[in-house]
């Protein structure tokens, strides 16, 4: 889900919230025999409102709104569920002119595999997904608490610098997220 989609999400769970809290709020008021909540009851018009579903357009009225919160909730749900999967990129080849097709997926799982090569690393998982509209090589490293992070910080620059020389000026990020794992043992203070 994207940022722009679960702001999209946040606004409309706030405001049917707040609308069904404001018809809550009304119905207690009117139970609690709220004076100003009772007179505005009493200014209804009983026999109109009583009257409404018998009217031609009323069936027609709440399949209308069946029809458009079925189509609203399948079109929000669909971009709920979209996956952030990148496409391809098309790399010109400068020798022969013509475009090599790059699958960022794969590129992903190479950059993972060159720093799992690295002494202390303990697992890597890589993915390539569309973060912020900036299709992005995510690889998350579990390491040993013990890594030279220094080291390690200049080894993942430079396969950045690697990708992105790769990908001939592409607009693709490079994003390597370490983890450390907890110390074995963990180091006491002596006094």
């Amino acid at each position: 889900m994207t940022h722009r989609t679960a702001a999209v999400n946040r606004l409309i769970v706030l405001i049917v919230g707040l609308l069904l809290l404001g018809f809550g709020a009304y119905a207690v008021a009117w139970d609690l025999r709220v004076p100003i909540v009772r007179e505005w009851v009493s200014r209804y018009d009983r026999a109109r409102v009583t009257a409404l579903p018998d009217q031609d357009w009323w069936g027609w009225a709440l399949a209308a709104t069946v029809v458009v919160g079925l189509v609203f909730g399948i079109v929000l749900l669909a971009l709920d569920l979209t996956r952030r999967r990148t496409s391809a990129v098309a790399v010109p080849d400068h020798e022969s002119g013509t475009y090599v097709t790059v699958d960022l997926g794969s590129l992903a799982n190479g950059v993972a595999s060159e720093l799992a090569e690295y002494p202390g690393v303990r697992q890597t998982r890589a993915r390539a997904v569309v973060e912020r509209g900036l299709p992005t090589l995510s690889i998350v490293v579990t390491a040993d608490p013990t890594l030279d992070i220094h080291d390690f910080t200049r080894k993942s620059e430079d396969v950045a610098s690697w990708v992105a020389s790769t990908l001939g000026g592409e607009q693709v990020a490079t994003q390597v997220l370490l983890h450390l794992d907890r110390a074995d043992h963990p180091v006491h203070a002596e006094n």
